[in-house]
């Protein structure tokens, strides 16, 4: 998946090195994005239902969460609050998903985004973390805000809360990841 290119204009034109070579940053229109059409991606419905979409024309298909292998990880967060929490959280691992959405080999980071936040998460980190369904054996949301991403490692800030989509997407070298 490569981001939209884009003609250069007087807005995005920035100065070249010695090699010729661009050094301007990348506009919004050219960095890559996830959209409501774009695959391929992963949709999470309630705390029951996943929905694949490996690929534009190809069949989405709706499958319950008990359908995938089933994985429960103890990790410790550093909520952006700075409060750090060592648990038991259970659910799929997200190796399972990105399997089931067939994300290309150019991937380098997943976009985990809920209602009115998304991060781009590191592909090889993600891929060892879960999108947990569960916190200390409770499916009760409460403050924990599932279903979330839970990967040992990644900072606070990119676990998301309340996951409503996983999208692969392949950030060029020099491209800053999505936060916010």
């Amino acid at each position: 998946m490569r981001p939209p290119t884009a003609e250069p204009t007087d807005e995005t034109e920035g100065s070249t090195d010695s090699t010729g070579t661009d050094e301007r940053t990348p506009t919004d229109s050219e960095r890559p994005r996830v959209a409501d059409r774009e695959f391929p991606r992963i949709e999470i419905v309630g705390r029951e239902t996943v929905v694949v979409s490996p690929a534009e024309g190809v069949p989405t298909a709706a499958r319950r969460t008990d359908e995938f292998p089933r994985a429960t990880r103890t990790c410790t967060v550093e909520c952006a609050s700075g409060v750090r929490a060592t648990d038991e959280w259970a659910g799929v691992p997200v190796a399972a998903l990105a399997d089931a959405a067939d994300f290309p080999g150019a991937t380098t980071h997943l976009r985990v985004e809920s209602a009115d936040f998304a991060a781009d998460v590191p592909i090889r980190a993600a891929l060892d973390g879960i999108l947990a369904f569960e916190r200390r054996g409770d499916r009760d949301d409460g403050e924990t805000g599932l279903p979330r991403l839970v990967a040992e490692g990644v900072p606070g800030e990119r676990l998301v809360k309340r996951v409503e989509r996983i999208a692969a997407v392949a950030l060029d070298a020099g491209t800053e990841p999505k936060i916010g």
